[in-house]
């Protein structure tokens, strides 16, 4: 019998060892990129991401995402439209997003950008609630997360 409840005490601190652990950066990213097109993928960097866009597997463009100029809690979200996660900067921020043009090897300034996604529903929804994540895990020095996108 003590045995049994041991067990059972143990079992359930294992499972909430392996579903409450914090979600960082490596996870979130890989998260995202399940979801990614095949157009396009996400690159943490130390101090910022890139995304990474391709067309017929040549890279044609990158976006350097800076992520204290993106306004998380309001300009993160999945546009049906597009088909895609957009990331939009803080308004005062301006044109805070670098974006590189690979075959006219030019650069320039915009205020968002969009994350072209094969997604449907609930899942694009942990798409856009995992880019509002690792937003937050650059900005916020003592932020954690443990429960899943979806």
């Amino acid at each position: 019998m003590v045995k049994g409840i041991l067990l059972t005490v143990l079992s359930s601190l294992i499972y909430l060892g392996i579903y409450a652990q914090n979600l960082d950066r490596a996870y979130t990213v890989e998260y995202i990129n399940a979801s990614a097109d095949e157009s396009c993928k996400i690159f943490d960097k130390k101090k910022n991401f890139r995304i990474e866009y391709t067309s017929n597997g040549t890279p044609v463009r990158i976006d350097y995402i800076f992520p204290e100029m993106i306004n998380y809690e309001d300009g993160i979200y999945y546009s049906e439209d597009e088909q895609a996660i957009i990331l939009v900067c803080y308004e005062k921020a301006g044109k805070g997003i670098e974006r590189e043009i690979l075959k006219q090897d030019r650069k320039i300034l915009y205020d968002r950008t969009n994350f072209k996604v094969a997604c449907e529903g609930e899942k694009c929804k942990g798409v856009e609630t995992a880019f509002k994540h690792l937003i937050q895990l650059y900005v916020e020095k003592d932020y954690e997360r443990t429960e899943p996108f979806e």
